[in-house]
């Protein structure tokens, strides 16, 4: 039940950010723009303390919650495995095999948002975060 309630929950999430950016004739109301705020680097930039505690709690109570069900890139990843995992494009079933945590690169990648965000650099935060480079996927 809860993974029903996870997926639609993604799917909503997930269609509405892509709306939001595709939204060319500004259709959409002036309250989806709030989705833009609740993500991770934007609240980091806009320095808003109250999301990124609720995200930090919401992380530490449910795991990867942020990202599978609210980060839009996660959820395309999670979209592009089940595809993957079906027999609809092979005949040969794919299976993902156990890889140790490449824990180099996940701290690189935290010590560049870090040092990006305290040098007052914002351009770079833009090619690390999952969220603008789904809106430059996605408008593209």
């Amino acid at each position: 039940m809860l993974k029903y309630l996870r997926v639609g929950i993604s799917i909503v999430i997930f269609t509405l950010i892509t709306f939001y950016f595709l939204d060319f004739a500004a259709l959409l109301p002036e309250g989806f723009h709030g989705l833009a705020q609740i993500q991770l680097v934007p609240a980091i930039l806009g320095g808003s303390l109250l999301i990124l505690l609720f995200l930090a709690i919401l992380t530490l109570l449910f795991g990867r919650i942020y990202c599978s069900s609210i980060c839009p890139m996660g959820i395309y990843q999670d979209i592009v495995s089940w595809f993957s995992k079906r027999r609809l494009f092979s005949k040969k079933k794919k299976r993902y095999n156990y890889s140790k945590a490449k824990n180099i690169i996940r701290w690189s990648v935290l010590g560049a948002t870090i040092i990006a965000f305290l040098t007052g650099f914002p351009i770079l935060l833009g090619l690390i975060d999952p969220y603008s480079a789904w809106g430059r996927i996605i408008s593209n």
